[in-house]
């Protein structure tokens, strides 16, 4: 201890004398170090004669409480890191989502076509479609659908509502000629109904409407069309809607023999070439919409699309080659890029994959089939009557 405090008061005075020629320290320890290369700094050589006297055990357990200590002091430095890491990529997927809600609330606002300038999208067999009813279709299709008008989807859905808007005028011209007729109260029943469906008040349809600058007039011309259709196909087609015994009986053997076999859940979007613009960009946003079954309602060609492009079990061995070879090698859930087949690319979806090894499945009671049997015969026969009207009509598209 006398040694110590002998040393410690020699640099000081050291320091006292040399503070004029301003000392270096590092020099010093430096020149320590040279004249004492086993020692450390000349700051910590008492240090190191301390440790010197400790025992081995002593060292070790020096040792071990110091690289225990790095390590604990690293793992911080980890954690801060991957905490930083963290925090910085949620705060960019907040701000991805921000930015998402943004452009979607924007392609959901209510659009204006030609600055509310009158135009002539089409002539159906003479009636006029105007860029006025285009406008508040349009409006009516964000507003019930959900899919945004933007750059990737405006073409189809231009395309989509002006073929309906055809369709409509051709339903309601062949009903009239069949003396099939649809009441107001008719209508005004069908619009209660989707307000009760959809949580409404009375008369509450009509405020959201006009808010999303739909004319309440082109609605009802809407509910008239789809009424006046339902009662046209059940009207002509009725002795072809019977589903006998003997069909329901094959439906079910049908059913049991698919149950043998590996199969897959398959959806559907069908459009033919000539309509396929807008095609791969169709399949880019079905990689990133889970709203397959809606899109497939909206935009597919195909009669699946009034059962949301579903096509219930398919066997291998049911597709075209072509068909199947994609759908193998997409995982459930998978979405197929544009697939060329015949006239018409197709975009297929694998809902569900079914193993008869580990996987069970019940068969449909038979008032279940029969109802899936009438209704398929419905779609058929609904899309045979609209496109023979396509054919016999006049139609000028002008836009």
């Amino acid at each position: 201890m006398k040694k110590f405090l002998f040393t410690l008061a020699f640099l000081l005075c050291l320091s006292q004398i040399t503070c004029a020629a301003d000392l270096d320290l590092k020099a010093l320890d430096a020149a320590s170090r040279s004249a004492n290369p086993n020692n450390g700094s000349i700051m910590f050589r008492q240090n190191a004669a301390q440790y010197e006297q400790l025992s081995d055990e002593q060292k070790a357990q020096l040792d071990e409480d110091r690289e225990a200590a790095r390590k604990q002091a690293q793992e911080y430095r980890r954690q801060q890191e991957a905490y930083a890491r963290q925090r910085a990529q949620a705060m960019a997927e907040q701000r991805a989502r921000e930015e998402a809600e943004r452009q979607r609330a924007e392609a959901l606002k209510p659009i204006t076509l030609y600055e509310n300038k009158l135009k002539i999208y089409a002539l159906v067999n003479g009636e006029v479609i105007t860029s006025s009813e285009m406008q508040s279709r349009i409006n009516a299709f964000i507003l019930t659908t959900g899919i945004p008008y933007n750059s990737q989807t405006k073409n189809m859905i231009q395309t989509k509502v002006l073929q309906s808007a055809i369709d409509e005028k051709l339903k309601i011209q062949a009903a009239k000629k069949n003396n099939i007729k649809v009441s107001a109260a008719e209508i005004n029943r069908s619009v209660r109904e989707f307000e009760k469906e959809n949580n409404m008040p009375a008369g509450q349809l009509k405020k959201i409407l006009s808010q999303a600058k739909v004319s309440m007039n082109t609605w009802n011309k809407q509910v008239e069309a789809d009424l006046a259709w339902q009662k046209y196909v059940s009207q002509k087609g009725y002795s072809q809607i019977h589903i006998g015994e003997s069909a329901i009986n094959q439906a079910i053997e049908d059913i049991k023999k698919d149950m043998k076999t590996q199969k897959w859940m398959v959806s559907e979007i069908v459009i033919s070439k000539k309509d396929a613009k807008d095609i791969r960009q169709l399949s880019e946003t079905l990689r990133h919409d889970p709203r397959f079954e809606l899109y497939a309602m909206q935009f597919s060609q195909s009669p699946s699309s009034a059962n949301g492009g579903k096509l219930g079990w398919i066997t291998k061995g049911k597709l075209p080659p072509v068909l199947e070879n994609a759908l193998l090698k997409l995982p459930q859930g998978g979405v197929t890029d544009p697939i060329a087949y015949g006239s018409d690319y197709y975009i297929l979806k694998m809902d569900q994959i079914f193993n008869p090894e580990h996987d069970l499945n019940t068969i449909p009671s038979r008032a279940e089939i029969k109802r899936f049997l009438e209704n398929k015969k419905l779609e058929e026969l609904s899309t045979k009557y609209i496109k023979d009207l396509r054919n016999r009509a006049l139609i000028e598209k002008k836009i």
